[in-house]
């Protein structure tokens, strides 16, 4: 019977053993970031904020005090700032290129690799918007609530300032007049500020409508899974691709404003910034009516 007893007494032990290792193990790891309007894998499954009462409460007032939310923003504020220094060191690399006509092939490629990598690094931690379009667009969606979109977008901004200043830093200011800061220009009078507000407006229509159908869609979150970051960098990297060289003197489509932001900071030069914000959100609202018309969530009869 004593033998019988310490066994019994030694599993009790054991499980309250593990029972304690299971509770520390989860109290010291925190949770993946998961909403709606996340390109992380655990936001998947989820619904879009819908109802009158609901909008009121969940939409517009929750999570103003949420730390996890400010947590996640400055989550954003890094990761923006990494993004928007290493394109600008990217495209000073590409505008040294012996041979411009390999140009826009090589934005392409180094695009997929750059979003594809920030996305899955910051996912985990804020769900990987580091673009005040992507934050914009999914509020107008219902896909994310109002604090947050707030606190990213200002997070972002912080954080293209911050990128700003190092590119600056970086390239002196020698470097940052005769590379315009590192991007987002237009010396050229083959393209008007009008073309250039409306390819600005519909490629970002573009990268929001793709980077929707292969991950802000949670239906469509849960059937790519890990591989949506890669997705949406494929998405930039083509639609990229397709607006670099439309003319001498100017960049193309950026579709991302805090990394134009992060370019006029270092530059100190201003100009033509009310394309580079006004039009993405043109493109958000372009994008918001689609999915408001014929949302993903809705019952074919």
């Amino acid at each position: 019977m004593d033998v019988k007893a310490s066994a019994v007494t030694e599993q009790q032990h054991e499980a309250a053993h593990d029972k304690s290792q299971s509770l520390l193990h989860s109290s010291s790891i925190e949770p993946e970031v998961a909403f709606p309007g996340s390109f992380g894998a655990k936001a998947t499954g989820q619904a879009r904020i819908t109802g009158r009462s609901k909008l009121r409460r969940d939409y517009l007032r929750r999570d103003w005090l949420d730390i996890s939310i400010w947590k996640s923003a400055f989550i954003e504020l890094a990761g923006t700032a990494a993004l928007c220094y290493t394109s600008g060191l990217i495209d000073v690399t590409l505008a040294n290129l012996q041979n411009p006509d390999a140009i826009p092939a090589y934005v392409g490629i180094s695009n997929i690799v750059l979003l594809a990598l920030f996305i899955y690094a910051t996912a985990p931690g804020s769900g990987g918007h580091i673009n005040p379009a992507i934050s914009f667009s999914t509020f107008l969606t219902g896909l994310t609530t109002l604090p947050r979109a707030v606190c990213y977008m200002m997070g972002q901004l912080v954080g293209a300032g911050l990128a700003g200043g190092l590119l600056r830093g970086s390239l002196g200011h020698a470097g940052v007049i005769k590379y315009h800061g590192g991007g987002c220009f237009r010396v050229t009078d083959q393209i008007s500020a009008g073309q250039a507000f409306i390819i600005e407006c519909i490629s970002t229509f573009v990268l929001l409508y793709l980077a929707y159908g292969c991950a802000l869609d949670p239906r469509q979150a849960k059937l790519f899974g890990q591989n949506s970051p890669l997705l949406v960098g494929l998405s930039l990297g083509l639609v990229s691709f397709a607006g670099t060289n439309l003319a001498p003197g100017y960049t193309g489509a950026s579709m991302n404003p805090a990394r134009c932001f992060a370019f006029a900071i270092a530059e100190a030069n201003f100009k033509d910034q009310w394309i580079w914000w006004f039009a993405p959100a043109g493109g958000a609202i372009l994008l918001a009516a689609v999915y408001h018309a014929v949302p993903p969530y809705h019952e074919v009869k």
